[in-house]
C-alpha cells in the first residue's frame, strides 16, 4: 500500500491539449541504454503505444530507439493524414515530388495485399549524409507481429 502511495506521488499529469495528456514518472532510474542526451535536451529512448485495431482490440507496441551505435537518427513519427501531408510537403520541397508521392502512396495502401490494414505510423530517420535521403518506414500494418524482418525504407 505504501509503495502505491509513493508511486503516485512520483507521477504528474499534464494536459497539453484536449486530446494530449502526458504522465511523467519521476522515479529515478539508471540509464541502461546506449543513448546519451544532449547537454541541453533529453533524447527519446523508448515509447509505448496502445494501438486500437480495426477489430476494436488493443495491440501494445514498445518502440525502442536504443541501438548499439550509442546514438539514434530517428527524427519523426507520423500518425495521421495531416502529418503525412506535412511530411510530403517538406519532401516535395527539399527532395522532389517523386519522393513525396511515394510516401503518400505507401501511406494510402497496405504494404502487402494480405496485410490486415494500412500502416499505423511512419518513422523517419535523418539522412546519413547531406547527399543522402532520409529513411522512411511504414510501420504496423502487417499481419505478423512482431515481423521477422525489419521493414525497408520506401525511399
Amino acid at each position: 500500500m505504501q509503495g502505491d502511495i509513493m508511486s503516485a506521488q512520483l507521477k504528474e499529469s499534464k494536459r497539453i491539449t484536449k486530446d494530449i495528456n502526458l504522465v511523467y514518472d519521476f522515479t529515478e532510474k539508471p540509464n541502461l541504454t546506449q543513448l546519451k542526451s544532449a547537454p541541453d535536451r533529453a533524447v527519446v529512448a523508448k515509447l509505448r503505444a496502445d494501438l486500437i485495431l480495426p477489430n476494436n482490440k488493443i495491440l501494445t507496441v514498445d518502440i525502442d530507439f536504443d541501438t548499439t551505435s550509442g546514438y539514434h537518427d530517428n527524427t519523426m513519427m507520423i500518425m495521421d493524414d495531416f502529418g503525412v501531408e506535412m511530411l510530403t510537403t517538406a519532401f516535395a520541397t527539399k527532395y522532389g515530388q517523386k519522393y513525396a508521392d511515394s510516401i503518400t502512396k505507401a501511406w494510402q495502401e497496405k504494404q502487402e495485399p494480405n496485410d490486415p490494414r494500412k500502416p499505423t505510423y511512419i518513422l523517419v530517420q535523418k539522412p546519413a549524409s547531406d547527399d543522402d535521403l532520409p529513411q522512411v518506414y511504414m510501420v504496423c500494418g502487417n499481419r505478423v507481429h512482431p515481423p521477422k524482418e525489419a521493414p525497408e525504407s520506401i525511399i
